[in-house]
């Protein structure tokens, strides 16, 4: 079976999927195709993997892939290589999608990644012009005439896309985490510290964590609970305005993917306040860290975790969050237990190996 893969070819983080997919795939016989964005290659390679092959090249230019020089450039490898499955993440999909449907006469299968709900777009967005609606239309009519299989990370991701775009052609297959975890950082009882960790947009609800934070601090004076955050994005600036002069929250600005890992096991918790999310890595990182959350039910991850269990759930609000902050306190005794349980969790649904299995029988 020949399979192309357009996504970044790296082992960091959310791409790593890819990187470890097409290496299961060229074991287990096949031949793959990967073109990344990111990093971009000047040269191309080939290496024998297991029973199979792979072969990681990359657009003509390091710039987005999205003019005629790369359309065509593609045009030529696909008719040069002729790969039988077609898997698109962000950058490029559009172009290797469309042009494997159209040069194989519709025999290509597609298969498309739906990684961001649309009302996370349209909140980190600032507003909706005439250009966003004929994007809008423009992708509406790429999925329902060139993609096969729509694969959505989660089922708030494949309700979401079925609403928008009125197409059923979704399959869910939840995001993996390839397992870093060596040892646990043990961690002071002195304090009680939740950590953010991801982008500073309207979406993720941090703005509404913190004014829910110095609320609960306002009527609880002398609560251990401290909060950290990590990330850059739009709101930053405001963010960094509002924990002016507050010695209870602790911004780190952007971190390196080296230091994720450490930052996460100095929390107790790590909260996931977003008001809309599909299957937010953070908190797969946390629970493969055994690190147990506080996850909003805005956040497609919640509906695969037990409330008391690895994790407290909420909704995306200050009155909750501050009530959140609440529970906290009065069940910290069930921290160890709860570290345990997200660990768990992770290895029984999250791994790298379950997510390559499944996509495999979803592609065969």
């Amino acid at each position: 079976m020949k399979v192309l893969i357009a996504h970044n070819y790296s082992e960091i983080s959310f791409a790593a999927m890819s990187y470890h997919f097409s290496h299961f795939l060229a074991e287990s016989g096949n031949e793959v195709f990967f073109i990344s964005h990111s990093p971009y290659l000047n040269e191309s390679f080939s290496s024998h993997i297991g029973k199979g092959e792979i072969t990681v090249t990359s657009w003509p230019k390091e710039t987005r892939p999205t003019g005629l020089g790369d359309f065509l450039w593609y045009g030529w490898f696909f008719l040069k290589h002729r790969p039988k499955i077609i898997i698109g993440h962000f950058v490029g999909s559009n172009i290797t999608i469309t042009v494997s449907k159209i040069l194989s006469f519709g025999t290509a299968r597609t298969y498309e990644y739906y990684h961001t709900l649309s009302s996370q777009l349209k909140a980190d967005r600032k507003k909706e012009g005439f250009r966003d609606k004929l994007l809008f239309m423009r992708k509406k009519c790429f999925y329902r005439w060139f993609c096969d299989v729509i694969i959505c990370p989660s089922e708030l991701a494949k309700t979401d896309f079925e609403k928008r775009y009125g197409a059923a052609n979704t399959k869910v297959l939840l995001n993996p985490m390839a397992d870093r975890f060596e040892d646990k950082i043990q961690v002071s009882e002195n304090d009680i510290i939740i950590s953010y960790l991801g982008r500073l947009d309207p979406s993720k609800g941090v703005v509404d964590l913190i004014t829910a934070f110095k609320l609960y601090k306002q009527h609880v004076p002398d609560s251990k609970i401290k909060l950290r955050i990590a990330g850059t994005g739009s709101q930053q600036q405001h963010i960094m305005d509002l924990i002016s002069g507050q010695d209870d929250i602790q911004y780190m600005g952007g971190l390196p993917y080296g230091e994720i890992d450490r930052y996460l096991q100095q929390g107790h918790f790590t909260i996931i306040p977003s008001k809309w999310d599909t299957m937010p890595v953070t908190g797969l990182e946390s629970m493969m860290n055994q690190v147990p959350l506080l996850v909003s039910n805005g956040a497609g991850l919640s509906q695969y975790l037990t409330e008391d269990k690895e994790c407290f759930k909420f909704d995306p609000d200050v009155d909750s969050t501050v009530k959140l902050f609440k529970k906290v306190e009065e069940n910290i005794h069930k921290h160890p237990e709860m570290c345990i349980n997200a660990r768990k969790t992770f290895a029984d649904g999250f791994t790298m190996e379950q997510y390559c299995r499944q996509f495999l029988d979803i592609i065969s």
